[in-house]
């Protein structure tokens, strides 16, 4: 049997990571990696590679592309040397191989094993939303993670006591990483999983999340606040500070109003809530 290949994008890290990111992102990678001073995507087609590479040429940030790797596991030596790291008050991310170890008193750990799925926590975006869920009074709450890649966001509003946490995403690929990811808590059990859009998704949650791209939240927006229900709120993350007013036009309306906003660097999550 023919082994799989994938793709691979070095970026210097002087290059500006927001931006980066941003653009990697746009053309699903598997994974990310830090090596040294670069920043290393992962890509299963080279197809993808090359797009991600032609939109770094076109904002003139330097990289190197290598297509066609006899794939091992790409993220492996990530694992290796990742260190759990503290997210909020309350929350403890390990997104290396999975262990046993203890979480620090009074912190619950989430294990997720760095893989092709986004999200360990790592990245602002990620951070801000699992702050903003922090503040959140979840306890018996319901909660949909739209985009839930690894399903860190549905697995933190579980831990942090949500009733049923939904984690939806179009890739199904995500979904088979974050099954194996709720696996690994006892309150995974409160978590669901679903591979399909937004506009397949019934009934009203207390609260969406969706860490997605600004591009992503613009085209999703009615659906995201049509699932919330009547007293719901909303948090929205992934969002570049070049397209928050965009992004506040289409959200901020007679219907829902501002409650929060974070930063994190080039990063903002906002916060909205119904008008009462």
């Amino acid at each position: 049997m023919s082994r799989a290949r994938y793709s691979r994008l070095t970026v210097p890290r002087k290059s500006g990571d927001e931006v980066v990111l941003g653009l990697l992102s746009l053309h699903d990678p598997l994974g990310f990696e830090q090596a040294g001073r670069d920043l290393v995507a992962f890509y299963r087609e080279a197809g993808a590679a090359r797009r991600a590479s032609e939109s770094l040429r076109a904002a003139r940030i330097r990289h190197a592309l290598t297509t066609d790797i006899l794939e091992g596991d790409p993220l492996e030596s990530y694992r290796a040397v990742s260190r759990p790291f503290p997210v909020g008050r309350r929350l403890w991310i390990d997104p290396g191989d999975p262990s046993e170890a203890p979480p620090p008193e009074g912190r619950i750990v989430l294990r997720l094993p760095a893989s092709r799925a986004f999200g360990t926590g790592a990245h602002e975006s990620t951070r801000l939303a699992l702050i903003a869920l922090e503040e959140e009074a979840l306890e018996g709450r319901s909660l949909l993670d739209a985009g839930t890649g690894s399903a860190v966001l549905a697995l933190a509003g579980a831990a942090l006591g949500a009733r049923l946490a939904v984690g939806l995403d179009t890739d199904a690929d995500a979904i088979f990483v974050a099954r194996e990811n709720i696996r690994r808590h006892s309150f995974g059990i409160r978590v669901r999983l679903f591979a399909g859009p937004l506009s397949a998704c019934a009934g009203h949650f207390d609260l969406i999340v969706a860490n997605m791209l600004p591009d992503e939240i613009l085209s999703e927006t009615r659906r995201l606040f049509a699932r919330a229900s009547r007293r719901g709120r909303v948090i929205l993350s992934g969002v570049t500070r070049n397209r928050e007013r965009d992004v506040l036009a289409k959200t901020r309306t007679a219907r829902w109003k501002l409650a929060g906003r974070r930063t994190d660097k080039e990063w903002i999550c906002l916060s909205l809530a119904r008008v009462s």
